[in-house]
């Protein structure tokens, strides 16, 4: 807002007076509402109309991503899936009842009569029944033991792998919305700058019918104004398509305008003025860290469930059955209970091939970690890097800016008392809209850089709706 305002008050008045000109040139525009897309109906430069749109802050954004994002969405619903190993896991130490029941259609009826017994004994009915209900307990597993505890390492391994992705999501959001209101600032300073070169080429045509400037100064009054159209143009359709890239990360039409962020957008965290200090925040506090040292104990629990294969495993088991047809005995139902010890004593160096396998995971998780955090602190240092860097080319902008303003003032007073050409003017304008539009690039690159630094370290959670459950 204020890089526009200053170039529209700063670039009109640089016009040199003409007494044949509108009024339109002897005097600075009124800066126009954020953009031409805040004004309903209202015709653009170019020729075309556009729409109003309420504006998005970033806040809103960021809280309409968490709340819609197909993304995260999916997320979640892994999330979900995940929070069922741990009763997978315990299944297996809980009973399982098995019902079953046939009938059976047999040709003839058997029976015989026993001297002395007054009904004849039936063998097989013709229309035979029967029902059993079996039911298993297990008293000692020794592998499921490792096995519910890796289950609840599981979940929350993919608890923090679901709060890392929805971080990663709201991050990109944040960078699209500070890259499109980016993208508006700098239209905004095109289209001022097209007003400008439209009230230099009609100063210009006019100085020319008055005989008091050459041919050559019309030719590159239109020039310039030809090119300033052409950037308003190209910097319109960048604006839409960051607000196309931003609606698609929010699942919504592209039926609003950004607001410029106020500030930074985001505070530099203390923990990064110390190098170390902020690679050992960035360890213990993003997600991904804590996944990769959750999933080195569950190799290791992996290779403990392998180990415990060696050991034997009891059951209890009970069953119960019925029958039409009650046989020699005379009962047509019975039942059994019993315990059944297993023992497997050699399985052909199935489990010593596991055990082989169980190592190398657990060294492949060990050196995914290793390898993870190298990453980490390498982030965190590059994105110091950045930052510094990007916080001293902001300062030489707004200084380059600051020259090009006070040369732009000069070179109008020259040109006020004869000292200097017009197309020398037209040259000292063209540099500080060029600079103006570099402090607004340069004033996005420190904010995504002091985005990127949070990330790094772990601390980018503009909303605190944490996907790990507290404990």
């Amino acid at each position: 807002m204020f890089l526009r305002a200053l170039l529209t008050s700063v670039l009109l008045t640089q016009v040199p007076p003409s007494q044949t000109v509108s009024s339109a040139t002897d005097a600075p525009v009124r800066p126009k509402a954020s953009s031409v897309s805040d004004l309903p109906g209202q015709a653009s430069n170019t020729g075309t109309t556009v729409a109003a749109f309420p504006l998005l802050t970033l806040e809103e954004a960021i809280a309409l991503a968490e709340k819609q994002s197909p993304s995260l969405d999916a997320a979640r619903a892994r999330l979900q899936q995940s929070r069922e190993l741990g009763n997978k896991a315990w299944s297996g130490y809980l009973p399982t009842v098995t019902a079953s029941g046939a009938y059976t259609r047999n040709p003839q009826e058997l029976s015989f009569a026993l001297p002395g017994v007054p009904e004849p004994i039936t063998l097989q009915n013709r229309d035979q029944l029967s029902g059993q209900l079996s039911a298993r307990q297990a008293l000692l597993v020794p592998t499921l033991w490792p096995a519910i505890q890796n289950a609840y390492l599981g979940e929350k391994a993919a608890a923090l792998t679901a709060e890392n992705t929805r971080r990663e999501i709201l991050f990109a959001v944040a960078q699209a919305y500070l890259g499109a209101a980016s993208l508006r600032e700098a239209m905004a300073v095109q289209e001022q700058l097209l007003e400008v070169r439209r009230g230099f080429e009609r100063d210009a045509q006019a100085r020319f019918e008055a005989g008091d400037a050459e041919k050559l100064a019309v030719l590159r009054a239109t020039l310039d104004r030809k090119q300033a159209e052409q950037e308003v143009v190209r910097s319109r359709n960048a604006y839409a398509t960051a607000r196309s890239a931003l609606a698609a990360l929010l699942a919504r039409p592209v039926d609003f305008d950004v607001a410029p962020p106020q500030g930074s957008a985001v505070a530099v965290p203390a923990e990064a003025h110390d190098v170390a200090v902020a690679e050992k925040t960035a360890l213990d506090r993003r997600p991904d860290a804590a996944a990769a040292r959750l999933d080195v104990d569950v190799a290791r629990g992996g290779r403990r469930q392998v180990l415990f294969e060696y050991l034997p495993n009891l059951y209890a088991n009970g069953n119960a059955s019925t029958t039409n047809t009650a046989g020699l005995t005379g009962q047509a139902s019975t039942w059994t209970v019993g315990l059944a010890l297993s023992w497997n004593l050699f399985d052909g160096g199935l489990r010593e091939s596991k055990l082989r396998e169980s190592s190398g995971r657990i060294a492949e998780a060990n050196a995914n970690l290793r390898g993870l955090e190298e990453q980490i602190r390498d982030e965190v240092r590059k994105s110091r890097s950045e930052l510094e860097s990007a916080e001293a080319n902001l300062g030489t902008a707004e200084e380059r800016a600051k020259l090009a303003l006070e040369s732009a003032r000069l070179a109008k007073q020259n040109f006020d008392a004869g000292a200097t050409t017009y197309l020398q003017v037209t040259d000292v304008n063209a540099t500080l809209a060029s600079a103006q539009l570099s402090a607004v690039a340069e004033s996005l690159n420190v904010r995504l850089s002091r985005l990127a630094l949070m990330r790094a370290m772990g601390l980018f959670d503009p909303t605190g709706h944490s996907l790990v459950p507290r404990p």
